[in-house]
């Protein structure tokens, strides 16, 4: 009974081992998941229990299989912004392979057990950074024939804005961009506005409006009318803006602390709530996709307004047709700050460093006629959920292992082929004599 317990111990410390470890690839770091991650902890598990297990044959190879897959599946199931059903199959079809891999060299070919390992070892690990490689976005040049973007905002996006305190150059000043300008800037030509008036929004069919200073009277005229003349305009409106600013404080360029914007607000029919806290929060929206936001908002709808407007996503995002064109505005501006969507922001195009999917939300929302954001990534819901998952996921190994055990102290056709027929033959004629 010791012996049982002492191997069900190491199986449990081993399966619970991979289990953990599986978070420490991206989970961790970046908040996603990525089923793989848990192809090396796995493979290197399933290893270790055969190890263990020596020359018990294909049953063992299956037991060892089961308990890395099943509460790997159960943990990212539950902590998982969407169900990864396709990645999951991969996965279990890649420790399947391996468990019976090593079956055949613990089994079949005991001579060639060490060099077979070694072997397969390799082939995970060279498989995995292959994987790795193939998920990165290359950095590339902006395209040509780009649709012209005017960029209406305060928030330190380009120029000047960025420059370190008291180091100003008109020619360095141009060309300083953020990670996120940089890969907006691949699929649009992006072009800042100083001053509205009809003559500088005439050339543009889009506009992106980022927490812009305050516009006088007639700036608000011109940009509302070139809204209703068939324009589009994506409007992040922050009532309570976490984006420092390097720009000394009570200079009149400095980003304001809460949206500027209620006049065209109220003149478009809608209302920005104040905002209900200051801490990062993970909003996951319908589609899967995942913004990372502080002081974010709702908006509420007014009873005046002649806007026609649709509210989404509890409010955090509204939709309003505004005479012949269309307005797309989000309670919150703090998600394209890329602290908030990328973990290493000196390679932005490295998708695998992203922590949110602001990227393909900008992309998508700037486009008039695009309303789902399709994210490449699937991420770990809060931090509440992952520790319930990790206890259902524990859970179930501590079953699994358990009745391993049962099954192992009960009574089987292994024992029984223990009896070799020299055996069986002497306990027949034993038996016979006894009748006489």
């Amino acid at each position: 009974m010791a012996r049982v317990l002492i191997s069900a111990l190491i199986l449990f410390l081993i399966a619970g081992a991979a289990l953990l470890l599986g978070l420490a690839g991206t989970a961790l770091h970046t908040g996603r998941i990525d089923p793989f991650d848990w192809l090396l902890p796995g493979a290197a598990a399933i290893l270790c229990l055969r190890w263990y297990g020596g020359r018990s044959g294909w049953r063992s190879a299956a037991i060892a299989w089961t308990l890395v897959m099943a509460p790997t599946t159960l943990l990212i199931l539950l902590v998982a912004s969407r169900q990864p059903w396709f990645d999951l199959a991969m996965l279990g079809g890649a420790l399947a392979g391996i468990a019976a891999a090593a079956g055949w060299a613990f089994v079949r070919a005991a001579s060639l057990r060490r060099p077979s390992l070694v072997l397969l070892s390799l082939l995970v690990v060279g498989g995995r950074e292959a994987m790795l490689l193939a998920s990165r976005d290359s950095p590339q040049t902006p395209s040509a024939g780009r649709p012209a973007v005017g960029v209406i905002s305060a928030l330190p996006l380009y120029g000047a804005a960025l420059a370190p305190a008291g180091q100003t150059d008109m020619l360095r000043d141009t060309a300083r961009t953020t990670p996120i300008w940089d890969m907006l800037g691949r699929d649009y030509d992006l072009r800042p506005i100083d001053h509205l008036d009809p003559a500088a929004l005439t050339p543009f069919r889009r506009l992106l409006i980022a927490q812009p200073r305050q516009l006088a009277p007639t700036e608000l005229v011109a940009l509302d009318g070139w809204v209703r003349g068939g324009g589009y305009a994506l409007v992040l409106a922050d009532p309570l803006l976490g984006w420092p600013d390097p720009r000394p404080l009570g200079d009149p360029r400095r980003t304001p602390l809460t949206s500027l914007l209620d006049p065209l607000l109220t003149h478009w029919g809608l209302q920005l709530e104040p905002a209900r806290g200051g801490a990062v929060e993970r909003r996951i929206l319908k589609s899967g996709a995942l913004l990372q936001m502080t002081g974010a908002s709702r908006f509420t709808r007014l009873a005046r307004g002649d806007a026609r407007c649709e509210l989404g996503e509890e409010g955090l995002i509204a939709r309003c047709v505004v005479g012949r064109g269309h307005v797309r505005l989000i309670a919150d501006a703090d998600w394209i700050d890329d602290r908030l969507w990328t973990f290493d922001p000196t390679i932005p195009h490295d998708r695998a460093a992203w922590t949110s999917d602001a990227v393909p939300a900008l992309r998508t929302w700037l486009r008039p006629d695009s309303m789902r954001v399709d994210s490449p990534g699937i991420w770990l819901v809060d931090q509440n959920r992952l520790i319930s998952a990790l206890r259902w996921a524990f859970l179930l190994l501590l079953l699994l292992v358990a009745a391993w055990a049962v099954v192992k102290r009960l009574p089987t056709t292994s024992h029984m082929r223990s009896v070799k027929p020299p055996d069986q033959k002497r306990n027949i004629g034993g038996l016979k004599a006894d009748s006489r």
